[in-house]
């Protein structure tokens, strides 16, 4: 009779580990928790595309300094109000102030730029967690400085060389002298990034 009692403990007590086991196993299914789907990556890309979504127009010109020189340290607001200014009267005669760069960023990636005159159709790869934005033109990415002010207010700055290249291949600016007053100005400071202050 005890042989019998102690038999039937134990197999209540194997029976009762495995509903739990099983029970846990039902809890932590890998397939339901660790995977992720393709649906779930456009779901968080359009989340995250949601903060940037819709139409911005060119305000002004911005500034952006990163690195260890002297516009980093104690010289950076003073620094940086002379050279956006000096980059406004540059944009002013290229004419940004007529023909307003625009940006439109849609929420399925893709996005549009005019910039003088120009229309420019592409897709972007937006990070805000390091503020950072990959637009691509046929296939060639371009990589800047993203910033939100704000829901009404964005500043997108470049690697001056790279905002240069884009001025002149879309305004054929290549004998321009204010082009080449704008790459002599930004050879005179390290590690600064130049672009536009953007409003809805």
């Amino acid at each position: 009779m005890r042989r019998i009692a102690t038999i039937l403990c134990a197999l209540l007590l194997v029976t009762s580990c495995a509903s739990k086991k099983n029970a846990a196993a039902d809890r932590l299914h890998p397939d339901q928790v660790f995977t992720i789907t393709e649906d779930d990556i456009a779901r968080e890309t359009r989340q995250i595309n949601a903060l940037i979504q819709g139409d911005w127009t060119y305000k002004g010109p911005s500034v952006d300094v990163s690195g260890k020189n002297l516009l980093a340290g104690i010289g950076k607001p003073i620094a940086k109000g002379k050279l956006k200014k000096k980059l406004k009267d540059a944009f002013k005669k290229i004419g940004l102030n007529k023909a307003k760069p625009q940006f439109t960023f849609n929420q399925d990636g893709t996005c549009a730029i005019k910039l003088l005159g120009k229309s420019i159709k592409g897709t972007y790869n937006y990070n805000p967690d390091v503020d950072k934005i990959s637009i691509k033109w046929h296939g060639v990415p371009v990589n800047a400085r993203l910033k939100r002010d704000g829901k009404n207010k964005l500043h997108i700055t470049f690697d001056a060389d790279k905002l240069i290249s884009l001025f002149t291949l879309v305004g054929n600016f290549s004998d321009s002298s204010t082009i080449k007053a704008l790459s002599t100005l930004m050879d005179n400071y390290e590690d600064v990034m130049v672009g536009f202050e953007l409003k809805r």
